[in-house]
């Protein structure tokens, strides 16, 4: 290849084509002098083994955001693009002491998935019923909260006359008003952070409240006294577990005041959801494990107000009191041996690998 043909190549129309190719994967990463990668239910793989040079990356970025080589002097750039029917969020950042850039990119559908195409059950439309209280969507980076988050209030602006505030970080779902009012404020474009667009947000009326994440006390206080006074309040956690979140939330209060936010949150917690994705059997995409444990007439209440207690929480799920609340190893054994995903992998995203391993051994006998 002639090194004319080799500048020429065009990044934008490249990136199109792969955004809209059948191809599964979450997210992309575009490198100065290395091959551009794709994050595949199998890991990273390259799309091939040309290296992304300055001269073809630049543009792309400069179509992305005008300003991005004096943005990232002082940090990375996070912002949105739209490229076709695709948003995509966009990192810019600088590496390698100033010498190199790269982009690492993820990409969201414009319109956000029906809330049964996300992998949770049917039975999750009956828990957005509820008109206040506090539902959290937990799991680790790339387990799709953000997409889970998007189709539960898809459906509530599809099935409610509300209005619905979201605070994030940034906007990745443009939500359009069905039967409610939609208001979307960006951290830090249109409010400063998360907790000061919440307590912005309880003065405009609003019936559903989402928080693209709780990240410190004024956020979770904000979110507790929320779902206290008459609202119902989505927010996402990074946790390992379902039990975890509940343990996360109460940790961003100090000691002293630990027992009155314990006793809000049980009187105020509708659910939380976890959830995990991971390759399926043939590796062809992803399939989701969600843990979940719903708070239905204050099932578990008693264990949230008692720290010691909390553990408990994990034998609930097992006994299945609710029929709606169950355990991630319950799942996915389920999984497993419906053969959507192999033992190994189920095992790979477990966080209580030793239980599972002998209930799997135990199916076998």
């Amino acid at each position: 290849m002639s090194n004319d043909l080799f500048l020429a190549r065009d990044l934008q129309r490249e990136l199109l084509a792969l955004v809209n190719s059948s191809q599964t994967f979450s997210d992309i990463h575009i490198e100065q002098d290395q091959p551009l990668m794709l994050k595949t239910p199998r890991g990273w793989q390259p799309v091939h083994d040309m290296p992304v040079v300055i001269e073809q990356l630049a543009p792309l970025l400069s179509a992305i955001d005008e300003d991005w080589e004096d943005k990232i002097i002082d940090g990375a750039l996070d912002c949105p693009y739209v490229l076709g029917e695709w948003r995509l969020r966009c990192n810019i950042y600088r590496m390698a002491r100033g010498s190199k850039v790269a982009v690492s990119i993820r990409r969201f559908p414009l319109e956000p998935l029906a809330l049964e195409r996300t992998g949770l059950p049917s039975y999750v439309k009956t828990v957005l019923e509820a008109t206040k209280g506090i539902i959290l969507v937990t799991g680790p980076t790339g387990a799709g909260k953000t997409t889970t988050i998007a189709s539960m209030l898809d459906y509530i602006n599809a099935s409610r006359r509300g209005h619905i505030i979201t605070i994030e970080e940034p906007i990745e779902y443009e939500l359009q008003r069905k039967q409610s009012m939609i208001s979307q404020k960006e951290v830090p474009t249109d409010t400063e952070s998360f907790s000061s667009g919440l307590r912005e947000a309880l003065r405009q009326k609003p019936d559903v409240l989402m928080v693209g994440e709780i990240r410190d006390f004024d956020t979770a206080d904000t979110v507790l006294h929320a779902g206290e006074s008459g609202h119902l309040v989505l927010a996402t956690l990074h946790t390992s577990s379902a039990v975890r979140a509940i343990t996360k939330l109460l940790g961003f209060f100090p000691q002293e005041q630990r027992a009155q936010r314990a006793a809000t949150l049980a009187e105020s917690l509708v659910g939380v959801i976890f959830q995990s994705l991971l390759p399926s059997e043939d590796g062809e995409h992803h399939v989701m494990a969600s843990e979940m444990v719903f708070n239905n007439n204050q099932q578990i209440a008693a264990f949230i107000n008692d720290p010691a207690k909390l553990h408990l929480i994990g034998d609930f799920m097992k006994r299945k009191e609710d029929n709606m609340s169950r355990s991630l190893n319950e799942v996915l054994l389920q999984l497993v041996h419906k053969k959507s995903v192999s033992a190994r992998d189920a095992l790979r995203v477990a966080y209580n690998r030793l239980e599972l391993h002998e209930m799997l051994n135990s199916a076998k006998r």
